[in-house]
């Protein structure tokens, strides 16, 4: 019990010390101090109109709107200033402005640093995130307890090392390697924190990690013959033309992003399937090697039905857009499949389902072999 509570001790300084770089100087805030996009509140409304614009490809409908904005941020908090908002009428992410609103304002100056006028940048929704992450805290605290804050003590060591991932990448470290030992620190951490110091855990972390690293190379493997480049999102193609003086391997993070992505459900279904074997050990001291494996395989069965359809429906959930787009085009399945982005999805999916499947009887075995070791011991 006392080595319980100083790991648990050791893990949450570990957080607060790994924090302190994390938050000490927030993107938005550099964002805001080199770009002059200040957050300011909707006072009123100082001119709405509208024109119809004839173009080529028919007439739209253009929206001008002049507000009038006080400026919540920086040196400027508290001044009155004209912003301007133009909607055109085609982009779902047009904005139509209204008195109270809290936005994003892109400020113009001129030489002598005076506001000129000032440009909608976009909505200011950090308000509603933190209500909704504020929600889950409570209902994990309200419905966990001391299991809820083991949970989220292990979800910010998570995005922690998630974050330490991401400047690593982008200070020239190796995306394979990297990535690779965040899995392996967030694993660890996380089995013994929610499972503790026992067999349970050490078996759920060996059939994790077998798991994630299996799918990582297969995909490692289908990347190379396949000739996936990984830049087969936008995101990664944007990240190409923004980064001119990084040489980022994308194919490594192509490799990064699978191992994160299978992670999750890995760790899920070992656990479970861990913990079932230990259940039913402690419950039947008798039951031998052979049974409990062939009891821990029965439930990673049905375990892997609900999870492959998790990680398929999770990815095909973030490209629905696409698919749609692909849908309302009529491709030719052939064409599409073939295509980088698409590829890169498909060997995504199923590198990580492969993955989850061959986990559960690596972790059934593991566990059932120390189930034994431990009861025998004893």
């Amino acid at each position: 019990m006392r080595y319980k509570i100083m790991f648990f001790f050791v893990a949450l300084l570990s957080l607060g010390f790994l924090t302190q770089d994390v938050y000490g100087a927030s993107p938005n805030d550099q964002y805001e101090e080199t770009d002059e996009i200040i957050p300011g509140k909707v006072l009123a409304i100082l001119r709405d109109e509208q024109e119809v614009l004839e173009t080529s490809g028919g007439d739209y409908i253009q929206k001008i709107q002049v507000l009038k904005v006080k400026l919540l941020k920086g040196p400027d908090k508290g001044q009155l200033i004209e912003v301007y908002n133009t909607t055109d009428g085609i982009m779902g992410t047009s904005l139509d402005a209204k008195v109270g609103d809290e936005l994003y304002c892109r400020i113009e100056r001129d030489e002598k640093g005076n506001i000129v006028r000032g440009y909608i940048d976009k909505v200011k929704r950090d308000r509603y995130l933190i209500l909704l992450v504020v929600i889950f805290i409570l209902l994990t605290l309200g419905i966990g307890r001391l299991q809820g804050l083991k949970t989220l003590i292990t979800l910010g060591i998570t995005i922690v090392g998630v974050y330490y991932m991401l400047r690593g990448i982008i200070n020239g470290q190796d995306p394979i390697l990297i990535s690779i030992l965040v899995s392996l620190v967030v694993t660890i951490i996380t089995m013994f924190i929610i499972g503790g110091f026992n067999r349970k855990a050490i078996s759920a972390i060996i059939g994790t990690l077998s798991g994630v690293l299996i799918a990582g190379i297969i995909a490692l493997i289908v990347g190379y013959y396949g000739s996936l480049s990984g830049l087969g999102t936008t995101e990664a193609q944007m990240l190409l033309f923004a980064t001119d003086t990084l040489q980022l391997d994308f194919k490594g993070i192509l490799f990064a992003s699978i191992l994160l992505g299978t992670l999750g459900a890995v760790m899920d279904v070992c656990m479970s399937i861990s913990s079932s074997i230990t259940e039913l050990k402690s419950n039947n001291p008798l039951m031998s090697v052979g049974q409990l494996f062939k009891s821990g395989m029965n439930i990673g069965k049905d375990v892997m039905g609900t999870m492959s359809n998790t990680l398929i429906l999770a990815y095909a959930g973030t490209s629905l857009c696409l698919m749609l787009l692909f849908m309302v085009n009529d491709m030719s399945f052939a064409h599409i499949i073939n295509m980088d982005q698409i590829s890169t999805e498909i060997v995504r999916a199923m590198a990580g389902t492969i993955g989850l499947i061959i986990s559960i009887p690596i972790t059934a075995i593991v566990s059932a072999l120390l189930a034994k070791t431990d009861y025998d011991a004893m």
